[in-house]
């Protein structure tokens, strides 16, 4: 059984439902995307007001640091190398600030070494120096001389401690400009890493402190300590090319948005790093949200489509769809109900326009059928009575071709038969038997023609043998000599049954018109196959006549005829007194094809 096609109904439903369903999905897929660069995006301004916080801790950090330097440069202590009450000033000033601050000194301009400080280094406050040392060769020293102001030196080893740090520096001079040294403030790196406490970084950020060449400060992330002497470098420090950005990557094995910025003033970079997973986790339970409160949506416009489809498309269509069906019942008179002025009341008043159009045409038609029928019926009788005329004339000339020769053969033998009587027995009975065999043959011919017998069967078996020995026994029954040369015969014999017979009924035509008016002594055949044509060449000595005014009597009218009907030519030469000669060229049909 044959699957029922689904309704329009179905179809519309699923179709639009389908449309509905790809533009829901790509708006979600929309929605996601500006949502997660909306999460995105809020997550770098909020990195950008910790970033904000971070340089101005820094700033803040590292000014106060520089006006506590400013302030002791100033004092009488240290203009004057006064080491006891430098001791006392440097020591309470690194106690108030033990948090972060390791130890103050001043290297002197020729070389001697006055520092206080805390930490298990310092005895009695007082670090030990190997041997030799010179301040003025140090780092924090010359960079301090290099840039003639409060400066802070990049990451270094200690030389009193076995630790890393930075050192804030800045020259003192007496009023008159000579140089007094160079006034030193050292702090840990593990100690800076309190700039970052405090930060509360959303969605479980951290931050780095960068040095000018990518070296971590200070970090959030334990792992990012200094591997004994040796900071460690930041990943991504070849991407930190500009003084803000951000960028996507990975840090402790954790996918994360990373925004940067560049403190001039210090030449460091401040990271914030947050993880990607609890920002877009946020971004996904309102998706959830959005794509069930889209699911619902959707089926509440299915349902809405299909009783609105139902109401004002499927029930008009299988109103319309119900009366088709009654008219190919054989139903006549049904029509579609019109009760509204839409586009399926104006296709119902159309299609029950085009039912009166097709019973009226039907019934026309029907008229019109009677009569043609009528017609043909007298056509058909009318074909009937002009196919028995024909075949009354085939008939005719059939008798007239072979019997009637025959027959005429009888005549002139009974005629010669009488004037030889005298002449002996043996001569009249030849004379006899010739019109015996005449009359023999015309009532096989007669039969043959009423009772519908083949040419097959009233031919000979040999085409040559039938004309040659036919068309001389009916000649010289006469006293006509026969002059006969037949060429090509293998050829004559291949041709169809019906073509040889009627070029049998051709030469019993020409061998009666010899016998009943040319009163000649000779009669001469040539008769070809040559390629595809056959030509027969027949002439007699008799009386002739004036083949330009020769009517169309029986026996030349049905020459012309045999001729014409096997598709060939005839040329008539004749002349009175000077014989009869007809040239006949009969082609032979599919001969051209098959060559």
């Amino acid at each position: 059984m044959r699957d029922r096609p689904w309704s329009i109904s179905k179809k519309y439903i699923l179709f639009v439902s389908g449309a509905v369903s790809i533009f829901m999905m790509t708006a979600f897929l929309l929605t996601r995307t500006m949502l997660e660069d909306f999460a995105l995006d809020s997550a770098d301004r909020t990195a950008e007001l910790l970033l904000d916080r971070t340089d101005k801790r820094l700033v803040a950090f590292f000014s106060e640091l520089e006006a506590l330097s400013r302030s002791m440069g100033y004092t009488r202590a240290v203009k004057s190398v006064d080491i006891a009450a430098m001791r006392d000033l440097f020591v309470a000033s690194v106690l108030a600030r033990r948090d972060y601050l390791r130890a103050i000194y001043l290297g002197t301009a020729d070389g001697f070494m006055h520092e206080w400080g805390v930490g298990s280094e310092f005895v009695d406050y007082t670090p030990s120096f190997p041997v030799g040392y010179d301040p003025r060769v140090r780092p924090w020293y010359r960079n301090a001389m290099d840039r003639e102001d409060f400066s802070v030196s990049a990451p270094y080893r200690y030389a009193s401690v076995e630790d890393i740090g930075i050192t804030c520096s800045l020259p003192v001079r007496l009023e008159d400009g000579s140089l007094v040294g160079v006034l030193g403030l050292d702090i840990l790196l593990k100690s800076l890493g309190g700039v970052l406490e405090g930060l509360e970084i959303p969605k479980g950020g951290k931050a780095v402190i960068l040095g000018a060449s990518g070296e971590i400060l200070a970090s959030q992330y334990p792992e990012d300590g200094p591997e004994g002497m040796i900071l460690k470098r930041f990943g991504y420090g070849d991407v930190l090319t500009a003084n803000t950005g951000t960028f996507p990557g990975t840090i402790a094995g954790v996918d994360s948005q990373f925004v940067y910025r560049r403190i001039l003033s210090l030449d460091w970079i401040v990271v914030i790093t947050m993880p990607l997973a609890p920002i877009r986790e946020s971004v996904r339970t309102l998706l959830d949200l959005i794509g069930l409160v889209e699911l619902a949506l959707m089926a509440a416009l299915v349902v809405a489509l299909a009783g609105i489809s139902g109401k004002l498309i499927v029930a008009p269509l299988g109103h319309i769809v119900s009366v088709i069906n009654k008219v190919e019942g054989g139903q006549k008179g049904v029509r579609v109900s019109v009760d509204t002025t839409d586009e399926f009341g104006f296709l119902g008043d159309e299609f029950n326009r085009l039912l009166d159009a097709v019973e009226e045409y039907s019934s026309s038609l029907e008229d019109k059928v009677r009569t043609r029928t009528e017609e043909l019926g007298r056509l058909q009788r009318e074909n009937t009575r002009l196919r028995i005329i024909e075949e009354r004339r085939r008939i005719y000339r059939d008798m007239h071709d072979t019997i009637g020769a025959k027959l005429t053969n009888v005549f002139f033998c009974n005629s010669v038969a009488r004037d030889l009587a005298k002449d002996g027995p043996e001569r009249l009975r030849q004379v006899l038997e010739s019109a015996e065999s005449n009359c023999l043959e015309a009532v096989g011919s007669l039969k043959g023609i009423i009772m519908g017998m083949s040419e097959d069967d009233r031919r000979a078996s040999s085409f040559s043998l039938a004309v040659s020995a036919g068309v001389r026994s009916r000649l010289e029954a006469k006293g006509i000599s026969f002059d006969c040369v037949i060429k090509d015969k293998r050829a004559l014999e291949d041709l169809p049954s019906p073509m040889l017979g009627e070029m049998e009924k051709l030469m019993d035509e020409l061998v009666s018109n010899v016998l009943k008016h040319s009163a000649a002594s000779a009669v001469r055949l040539r008769l070809s196959c040559r390629g595809s044509v056959v030509r027969i060449r027949f002439s007699d000595d008799g009386r002739g006549f004036d083949a330009a005014s020769a009517g169309s009597g029986s026996g030349l009218g049905n020459v012309r005829y045999r001729v014409l009907s096997l598709g060939g030519t005839l040329v008539l030469e004749s002349a009175p007194g000077r014989g009869t000669a007809y040239d006949v060229s009969i082609p032979i049909v599919g001969a051209e094809e098959e060559s």
